[in-house]
């Protein structure tokens, strides 16, 4: 009903078929009506109809969505997620209509990037998912024959261009006047091009160190 709601009050502000479907899309997804049902609601309104309620009508229940049809459907999901409505119908013998409804509404199921995924994780399915991700993580590490290395806390301090470049930098031009952005930039670049090799592989060197203090420090400032 809600939709309706939308398309009434878009069809009273003149808006075309072609652009309220578009805007449908966009907000609800794959729960967004068809072109043909849209058209159909924007004839009703423009006509005069004013209930947005879809009217009572006797409808035939479907046979084919059945208790063994949605196990069926839901282990033909597990073993290839990319199978198609169409393809899915085929097997199970029944129209895709039924298929339909059975992927949303009795196994709420959706497309994410062509394939069946779960709609919605239970704490379980998170649980399965992180010990999936760790377990491959660690063997492709493995494989590599990666060391594992402990992750420091964030510090700006690890910076080599914080801790050692700037700290110098700025001691060297310190009292210097400069007329604008520009003088600024090539003082800078020269006082880097007169810097020996050494000067900055001393800088790289020392990181190991200082990574050490921030971790014994918990992350805290690391005085020189």
């Amino acid at each position: 009903m809600e939709q309706c709601i939308v398309i009434k009050f878009l069809v009273e502000e003149n808006v075309p078929p072609d652009e309220i479907h578009h805007r449908l899309q966009q907000q609800y997804g794959e729960e967004c009506p068809s072109w043909t049902r849209v058209f159909e609601w924007c004839k009703c309104f423009r006509e005069g109809r004013e209930c947005v309620e879809n009217e009572p009508h006797d409808r035939r229940p479907r046979t084919s969505i059945t208790k063994p049809n949605i196990d069926r459907a839901d282990a033909l999901i597990r073993e290839n997620r990319r199978n198609t409505i169409k393809e899915l119908g085929a097997m199970l013998s029944i129209s895709v209509g039924s298929v339909e409804d059975i992927m949303k509404y009795h196994l709420h199921y959706r497309k994410v990037n062509a394939q069946w995924v779960p709609r919605t994780l239970t704490d379980v399915n998170k649980m399965v998912r992180m010990q999936v991700a760790t377990k491959t993580r660690m063997e492709t590490l493995r494989k590599l024959k990666w060391n594992l290395l402990t992750h420091p806390p964030y510090s700006p301090d690890l910076a080599p261009s914080d801790f050692y470049l700037f700290g110098r930098l700025k001691s060297d031009l310190q009292g210097m006047q400069f007329v604008d952005d520009d003088a600024v930039i090539q003082n800078v670049r020269e006082w880097i091009h007169h810097q020996p090799q050494n000067f900055f592989e001393k800088g790289t060197r020392m990181l190991p160190e200082r990574w050490k203090k921030c971790v014994d420090c918990r992350g805290e400032y690391v005085e020189d």
